[in-house]
């Protein structure tokens, strides 16, 4: 081979590598550059912020307990992704009907922490039990879920029966959502974690945004949920959790649940996109005491689309 050839070879092989690592620093760089969270979740930049927050085993947790003492206590836990002010139209109604209502972000969403662990079924069940009894809750609570919190207020009862006196479902999750191709993408290794920056945050936050517009401060709580987002250690949480099992099947705790002979009820509306009848279906056999309220026309965020009626069917069956 000629000198010349081979100085015509070794120059297009570093063209070829050099193109090469330009193809693999763009989605780098990108990544980088798409990077939201600038801000930490503290003690002092806590007290900028409102709210009351306690330190459990595993981090702070922001919650609000309010309502006449020595009353029944009602907990509300939110779903995957709208903190613990989704539950605002609920509260009022409750403690003028005299409970005592207890709610809280979970960990990695709101203001509460986002420690560095695997956020399954587990840690969700440890917060609320570590809350609870931080608070001196001793006697059986109401349970309300919407959503993922139906399904982690499913696995609390079938883990803690002693704990729960009525447990109430709205929408809640049974074996992951009904379209959940994009959750599947999400648990591949380094695709997941790219599509998760680059992609999932931004689409999740615009659709909880989509679901409060009907809510009273609608404007207030949009900024807050894209606020959440710039805390130091929101993506990792997210991302864990819809890794782990805590988007996954949780039938055999609704059986366990339904051997407890405790009063359950759920709602469900026919337009809930994200939650099937089938699945819903499935929670009925498995808790055959259930009480099954269908409400047509009805989507996935019911206690904002139908509150009065939400309100109505929450406190006749907890003063039941």
């Amino acid at each position: 081979m000629s000198a010349r050839k081979q100085k015509t070879i070794g120059k297009w092989t570093w063209v070829i590598i050099a193109v090469i690592i330009a193809v693999l620093l763009v989605p780098v760089g990108l990544y980088v550059a798409a990077d939201r969270e600038n801000k930490e979740l503290n003690e002092a930049t806590r007290m900028q912020l409102d709210g009351t927050y306690v330190k459990l085993s595993d981090g702070v947790t922001h919650y609000e307990l309010v309502g006449p003492r020595d009353r029944p206590v009602v907990v509300l836990v939110h779903g995957a992704t709208i903190p613990m002010w989704i539950w605002d139209p609920q509260v009022e109604a409750l403690t003028a009907a005299g409970f005592q209502v207890l709610r809280y972000d979970m960990y990695g969403r709101g203001y509460s922490d986002r420690p560095d662990f695997d956020y399954n079924r587990e840690l969700y069940r440890k917060q609320l039990l570590d809350l609870l009894d931080k608070l001196g809750v001793r006697e059986p609570i109401d349970l309300v879920g919407m959503s993922l919190g139906g399904a982690i207020v499913t696995d609390f009862t079938a883990n803690h029966p002693e704990r729960v006196r009525h447990l109430v479902l709205s929408a809640p999750l049974v074996n992951s959502v009904s379209n959940d191709s994009s959750i599947k993408m999400l648990r591949i290794p380094i695709l997941g974690d790219f599509l998760m920056r680059m992609v999932a945050v931004k689409t999740i936050t615009k659709r909880a945004s989509s679901l409060i517009q009907g809510m009273d401060k609608a404007d207030e709580y949009s900024k807050r949920l894209y606020e959440q987002v710039t805390y130091k250690g929101f993506e990792r949480a997210a991302l864990s959790m819809f890794r782990g099992d805590a988007m996954r099947d949780y039938r055999e705790a609704y059986r366990t649940v339904g051997k407890q002979n405790k009063k359950v009820m759920l709602i469900w509306g026919t337009e809930d996109t994200d939650i099937s009848r089938e699945r819903i279906d499935e929670v009925k056999n498995a808790i055959p005491q259930i009480q099954l309220h269908v409400l047509e026309g009805v989507a996935h965020q019911l206690n904002l689309e139908v509150t009065q009626k939400f309100n109505q069917l929450l406190i006749d069956f907890l003063k039941q």
